[in-house]
């Protein structure tokens, strides 16, 4: 599940260098049996995994072994000295997730269950079938769809509930057998079928199909062929008209850290109302600049939800304020 992480790609690498270092180094204990460093990589994805669920302490134990499992296993070696270097971003996330009890954790921990959503090179398409970044939505411009009875239709984007283009959180990717791919967080509601959605966590390849846009223009099912986790920079949470959004020609919901589809959309009538009351006056902008952040509304939303702490955890995945 982990194939594509960085961090993998990073151990896959420093192999790599042994392989070519080792042979003049007698104390390496990789040289005896290089399959032993292979248990720092299960270390990692196992904690890393258990991280994009919302278990931070499981990440941070994960961190500490991998570091000293590492160091451990190359002590002696002429690569040493790098594996040291290439732990740094490991270094940096546990820097920023691992805080002591009754601390708050930095916003910069990619871990931090807040609302997040799609990646934001992944591409929205217009009626007329123009592929747009997420990036580069705009208030009040129009892109594709699903209603409530699962039919593609053209719908327009009416709001941004969080914007961020420099931070970093952990993405799962699914890739159909059809060759589709879309990147979304840990808690981002997908669609799979008769109104249905669910967190991306939850989906299963052997169980769940995800919906594609057919030539035809129709949805139609596509099983999953991979689920992979990656670490990447930028996300965006665009809302439109009817709480959904095809995405890479895959439809997804529009709403996340929160369980239902349905009552997400509930709780994003007065964006749409207040979107439509500025259409009835003329003073939609549609050139309008998404700021970095979470709108006012979903966070003081989720705020008065947190007072009611049973009531907050029956509703939304968050932790707390945000």
């Amino acid at each position: 599940m982990m194939n594509n992480h960085r961090i993998l790609y990073l151990t896959i690498f420093v192999l790599f260098l042994f392989d070519l270092t080792i042979s003049a180094t007698p104390n390496c204990p990789v040289e005896a049996d290089p399959t032993t460093i292979l248990s720092c990589v299960a270390i990692d994805a196992v904690g890393l995994v258990q991280a994009t669920k919302g278990n931070i302490r499981a990440f941070c134990t994960m961190a500490e072994r991998f570091m000293e499992c590492l160091k451990t296993k190359t002590r002696g070696c002429i690569g040493e000295d790098f594996v040291r270097g290439s732990l740094s971003e490991l270094i940096e996330l546990s820097q920023k997730c691992c805080v002591n009890k009754g601390e708050r954790m930095s916003e910069e921990c990619p871990f931090v269950s807040k609302p997040q959503c799609f990646y934001m090179t992944d591409m929205a398409q217009s009626p007329k079938g123009n592929e747009i970044p997420i990036k580069d939505l705009q208030i009040g411009e129009q892109v594709l769809a699903i209603d409530h009875n699962d039919q593609i239709v053209s719908t327009e984007i009416v709001s941004f509930l969080h914007y961020e283009n420099n931070s970093q959180t952990f993405f799962y990717i699914f890739t159909t057998e059809t060759g589709h791919q879309i990147s979304v967080t840990s808690d981002h509601l997908m669609f799979i079928g008769n109104q249905t959605y669910i967190q991306a966590r939850f989906i299963d390849l052997t169980q769940h199909n995800l919906y594609i846009m057919g030539n035809n223009g129709q949805l139609q099912p596509s099983r999953i062929r991979s689920i992979d986790v990656q670490l990447k920079q930028g996300y965006a949470t665009p809302i439109t008209q009817h709480g959904t959004l095809i995405v890479n020609n895959i439809s997804a919901s529009c709403y996340s850290s929160i369980y239902h589809h349905n009552l997400g959309h509930m709780a994003m009538a007065p964006l749409r109302w207040f979107h439509h009351a500025k259409q009835i006056f003329g003073v939609v902008n549609n050139n309008e600049m998404i700021k970095n952040g979470i709108h006012w509304y979903p966070r003081t939303l989720n705020n008065f939800l947190h007072i009611f702490r049973p009531l907050a955890n029956v509703f939304t995945t968050t932790m707390g304020n945000i």
